[in-house]
C-alpha cells in the first residue's frame, strides 16, 4: 500500500512527523482528502480538526489556519497554532466561538480576508467543543 509523510509544522518546531495513508484536512472552502500521489497543490486552510491514518498509529490534530502543501509523497502543514485534541481548552474556545460570532454580527463590511479569518476561528472553536467530549 503506498505511503506518505505527514509534516505538522509551527513556529515553535515539528508537531508531528510520520508515515501516513490517508488524511482529512480542514481546508478554507471545506474538508478534502490527502492520498499518496496527490496532485500537487497549495491549499489554504481553515480551524478544525486534521485526521490521518498513519502506519504506526492514527491521529487527530486541531489547527487554526495556515497552508497546505500536497505533493505526490508529501502532505506539508503549516500553520501557527495545531495542538492535540486532549490539550485543548474548552473555555478558550468558547470565547473564540462567541468572537467570531460576535464579529459576524458587528462588521459593517465583510471583505474576504475577514470572513476567511472568521470562519477559521469558528470552525477551530468548533472542532475543540464537539472533540473535548471524547
Amino acid at each position: 500500500m503506498a505511503k506518505m509523510t505527514l509534516s505538522i509544522v509551527t513556529p515553535t518546531g515539528s508537531v508531528v512527523d510520520t508515515d501516513i495513508f490517508e488524511a482529512t484536512v480542514p481546508g478554507s472552502a471545506g474538508i478534502f482528502g490527502v492520498y499518496p500521489q496527490h496532485q500537487p497543490a497549495l491549499i489554504m486552510l481553515g480551524g478544525g480538526v486534521l485526521t490521518y491514518k498513519g502506519i504506526e498509529e492514527d491521529g487527530e490534530i486541531l489547527i487554526r489556519g495556515g497552508v497546505a502543501e500536497v505533493s505526490a509523497d508529501c502532505l506539508l502543514i503549516i500553520t501557527d497554532y495545531a495542538l492535540d485534541p486532549e490539550d485543548a481548552d474548552r473555555s478558550e474556545a468558547e470565547e473564540i466561538l462567541e468572537a467570531a460570532l460576535g464579529a459576524l454580527d458587528e462588521v459593517e463590511f465583510l471583505d474576504e480576508s475577514t470572513l476567511a479569518r472568521i470562519s477559521t476561528d469558528r470552525g477551530y472553536a468548533e472542532s475543540v467543543l464537539k472533540t473535548s467530549g471524547h
